[in-house]
């Protein structure tokens, strides 16, 4: 049993790695091709928090070391901040134009709350936890289970 929850959070957090680079590249090819991005943005924001909740429920189920847990946990949290922070300071930039006028924003410019942290915060604290889970799974500071070693060693071989 614990076999498959340890291959399960590595499966997990090497495919939220994945979307988040694809998350990342899509911010900067935004204008290039914007059909493709809307459904690319829609499917990673749908995605990305899905992949965040079974990262952190797998990785509280794991018996990990506490450092390796604290850090798949960062990066399951901050990737559904991610998209929870979008969503919240385009909720709360249209909830104050339609409490106080459209020329609310006009001073400020825009909601900076959720913005900062859905754009500076939470990739910041994802990129930290990705980069910090790597060094203890290659400094086999993480428990790994026995047939991610023999499919290690066998592909060493070829």
């Amino acid at each position: 049993m614990n076999n498959k929850i340890y291959i399960s959070t590595l499966f997990i957090f090497w495919i939220t790695v994945a979307f988040f680079i694809l998350t990342i590249a899509n911010i900067f090819i935004m204008n290039l091709f914007d059909l493709f991005n809307r459904y690319l943005f829609f499917a990673l924001a749908f995605v990305l928090p899905c992949l965040g909740i079974a990262l952190i429920i797998l990785a509280v189920k794991a018996k990990f070391t506490r450092i390796s847990k604290a850090f798949f946990i960062l990066t399951g949290v901050s990737a559904i901040g991610i998209v929870v922070g979008s969503v919240l300071h385009n909720l709360v930039y249209a909830l104050f134009i339609k409490i106080f006028g459209e020329g609310f924003w006009t001073g400020m410019g825009d909601e900076p709350v959720f913005f900062i942290c859905a754009t500076i915060v939470c990739p910041l604290a994802l990129l930290v936890g990705i980069i910090c889970s790597i060094v203890l799974i290659a400094n086999k500071k993480v428990i790994l289970p026995i047939y991610l070693l023999i499919v290690a060693l066998l592909l060493a071989q070829n």
